[in-house]
């Protein structure tokens, strides 16, 4: 029987229905409750094997498989994964869009990355256990950031560190850079409640 106590109990269960899309499975539900437990309870420290199941459950959602993103500015005219050259207007999935947009134009990846394998970096740096792990509301939105150093991952514009966002109420990531600004910009102002869950080596 869960010790949460009953109020507390119904908080959570609101704040999941609503940072948590229709028909999601147990272990995104799962997932959303105990992000949003530590994120909402200054107290609640998340154990280590909880954090870690967060974890594996961002990692495995990877990019949306059946969004679509129009390509568009200096995506235009670069070469894609498979052959052929991005034209204005075309709609690819996101994994593409980001990988074209930070390994292949703005060369923040060492430029022999494939798609295959930014996406492969994603799921190491969630996975790494000297990632920081930060949860906020950015623009209003619930999602947890994993960061690190970039390390073997700088390319030749690449940064000193590197994220990747989770969206709760998509169930997804939504993008993967590196951060011009450093670890300082994600204090800015756009990202609201912000809490550590794990602060990243080398911070």
């Amino acid at each position: 029987m869960s010790r949460e106590p009953d109020a507390r109990r119904a908080e959570l269960d609101r704040l999941v229905a609503a940072a948590t899309r229709p028909g999601a499975g147990r272990a995104e539900r799962d997932a959303h409750r105990l992000i949003l437990d530590a994120a909402t309870a200054p107290r609640r420290d998340l154990a280590p094997e909880e954090l870690a199941g967060v974890l594996r459950h961002v990692a495995r959602a990877g990019f949306d498989p059946h969004a679509l993103e129009r390509a568009r500015g200096n995506l235009v005219g670069a070469p894609r994964p498979d052959g052929g050259r991005v034209r204005t207007g075309d709609r690819l999935p996101p994994a593409e869009i980001h990988y074209l947009r930070h390994v292949v134009v703005q060369e923040e990846w060492p430029t022999d990355a494939t798609l295959a394998g930014y996406v492969a970096s994603i799921q190491a740096v969630i996975a790494d256990p000297e990632s920081g792990v930060l949860v906020s509301r950015f623009q209003g939105v619930w999602q947890l950031t994993v960061v690190r150093e970039s390390r073997e991952l700088r390319g030749p514009r690449g940064r000193d560190w590197l994220m990747v966002d989770y969206r709760l109420p998509t169930g997804h990531w939504t993008t993967a850079y590196q951060l011009r600004g450093g670890l300082p910009q994600l204090e800015q102002s756009e990202r609201e409640d912000r809490r550590w869950l794990r602060v990243p080596a080398g911070a």
